[in-house]
């Protein structure tokens, strides 16, 4: 293909195989979009559009495709490199350096918003601020600051909060210090030595004051929880949506599917050979409960698609994998467009962001150009042969990365 025009703004007209848009129209074929200042102003064949002074930009035989949306990341934790809980309290100076490749990695493989599920040290509010100057390369960042896990629970390695009151102050600052939703911890997780799948970790009480302190902000509330009484109290006291999910039982998910609550399936950090697998190989407590979830996730995966659950992905810090997510959704009996919807329009939707997700006019045209039909084959989503993110092309077809920023400095 040829790489879009090096001037950020300018109009420009991306012609491929065709669009897939998002809204399950399937692939439209002989399609392209046009696109100014940074908004998608049209999507037709080149004979329906005013294209008078517009630079073309041919894509070849890619299909253009809406910016993934990974809903739920983190900016510095690498899960192959194992102890995730360690490196959350390694110093702040190495966390914040590796997290210009990850987030690389993650704009290179489609990601062009991400939701942060937990930082230290405000890393993913100073990202945030980053990639908007064009700083820095990567996902425009939905933060959330540190999560909220009581002491010594999963989660609360660099620190623990517990008790209505002081939940609700935690709420608070939060808000305060710019955080786009709230992150806490309902049940124990995979990759920690003493906790359960199952566990509580927080009163009934303890979650609704969180939910009902963040709405008075305007926050959402998203629980780590895999299943038991931590998913349950989650559901039944307001959270927006669940993560992870691995044991959802069927009452579970005809509980959530009425009430509307999101799923949010990370499967690449428990099912890849390079996620806890590779990381935690020699920590007998934690494959085990690698078996356990794996087991009881392709359970729970074909109980929250007959029940109607609303679902979005995330990798949960496997950068550069997202793909693995669709393809893991199409192995459990999704279909590909389904996948590649809850990939893009129902991230959007999850994280409260009306103007991506689907390539429509007035959306923001954040654009991923493949190099096949991810509706043929949905393995297609890792043949990434270009990314734009507002307008501008972030990645090229040879996988290097530019932001504005890096131009005006040429």
């Amino acid at each position: 293909m040829t790489d879009g025009p090096r001037t950020a703004g300018r109009p420009i007209f991306i012609l491929g195989k065709g669009v897939i848009d998002g809204t399950g129209n399937g692939l439209r074929e002989g399609v392209g979009v046009l696109v100014r200042d940074g908004r998608i102003a049209a999507v037709g064949a080149p004979g329906e559009l005013d294209l008078d002074g517009v630079e073309r930009v041919d894509a070849g035989d890619d299909v253009i495709v809406p910016g993934f949306v990974d809903s739920h990341t983190h900016v510095t934790i690498r899960p192959g490199e194992g102890d995730q809980h360690g490196q959350i309290v390694k110093p702040h100076v190495w966390q914040a350096i590796r997290g210009v490749d990850n987030l690389r990695r993650m704009i290179s493989s489609g990601v062009t918003t991400m939701k942060s599920m937990t930082e230290e040290a405000e890393i993913d509010i100073e990202y945030r601020a980053a990639v908007e100057r064009g700083e820095i390369v990567g996902p425009k960042i939905r933060a959330s600051r540190r999560g909220f896990s009581p002491p010594g629970g999963h989660g609360s390695a660099a620190g623990g909060v517990a008790g209505v009151e002081n939940l609700r102050a935690q709420v608070r600052e939060h808000a305060a210090k710019g955080a786009d939703h709230i992150k806490i911890f309902t049940t124990g997780g995979v990759s920690s030595e003493h906790s359960t799948l199952d566990e509580s970790a927080y009163s009934p009480e303890e979650i609704a004051a969180i939910v009902d302190e963040a709405a008075k902000h305007g926050l959402k509330v998203s629980s780590h929880a895999h299943g038991g009484p931590g998913l349950t109290y989650a559901v039944e006291n307001g959270i927006h949506s669940v993560e992870h999910g691995a044991m959802i039982d069927e009452a579970s998910a005809a509980e959530m599917a009425r009430r509307g609550t999101w799923l949010v399936l990370t499967n690449s950090i428990l099912f890849h050979p390079t996620g806890i697998e590779q990381g935690d190989a020699k920590r007998p407590a934690i494959m085990a409960k690698v078996v356990e979830a794996r087991k009881a996730a392709l359970k729970s995966a074909q109980i929250v698609r007959a029940a109607g659950v609303r679902v979005a992905v995330g990798t949960d810090s496997m950068h550069g994998l997202f793909g693995y997510e669709m393809q893991w959704m199409v192995e459990q009996g999704w279909t590909p467009e389904e996948a590649l919807i809850a990939a893009t329009r129902s991230g959007a939707e999850l994280i409260g962001l009306d103007d991506i997700g689907t390539i429509e006019p007035g959306k923001r045209a954040d654009l991923v150009l493949l190099r096949g039909n991810p509706l043929e084959d949905i393995r297609a989503v890792y043949e990434v042969d270009g990314v734009y993110r507002d307008g501008y092309q972030v990645v090229l077809s040879d996988g290097s990365v530019r932001t504005p920023a890096m131009e005006s400095t040429k």
